[in-house]
């Protein structure tokens, strides 16, 4: 076996499912995994924030996204509109990306 199938992306994109109909919607958010330098240094970032949230640690692994609006408005990705959509009630694309993080198989190539 080639070792390069076994080294992590830094980066995936999480393709958001609806939960009504478990059907793959058309809105993806790209973010780091927990093999990343930039995992690291959120982490070790929370940890000497006096105020440590993981809301704000999942702001910071993740990289943007692509088709998500709120209302008919389209959502550009900054720091403001990712703690509007991980705060939704229901919290559906927050539940999401947080397991898709933590899944190691979504940053292996693909095979």
């Amino acid at each position: 076996m080639d070792l390069s199938l076994l080294i992590a992306s830094d980066t995936a994109d999480c393709v958001i499912v609806d939960p009504k109909t478990n059907k793959a919607t058309n809105i993806v958010v790209t973010c780091y995994g927990v093999y990343s330098d930039e995992y690291q240094e959120a982490i070790k970032k929370r940890e000497s924030a006096k105020d440590s949230s993981s809301m704000e640690l999942l702001i910071d692994l993740t990289v943007g996204w692509k088709n998500l609006s709120y209302e008919g408005k389209k959502l550009e990705f900054n720091r403001e509109n990712a703690l509007l959509v991980y705060s939704m009630k229901g919290m559906v694309v927050k539940n999401q990306v947080e397991a898709f993080i933590l899944e190691q198989n979504n940053f292996l190539p693909k095979r």
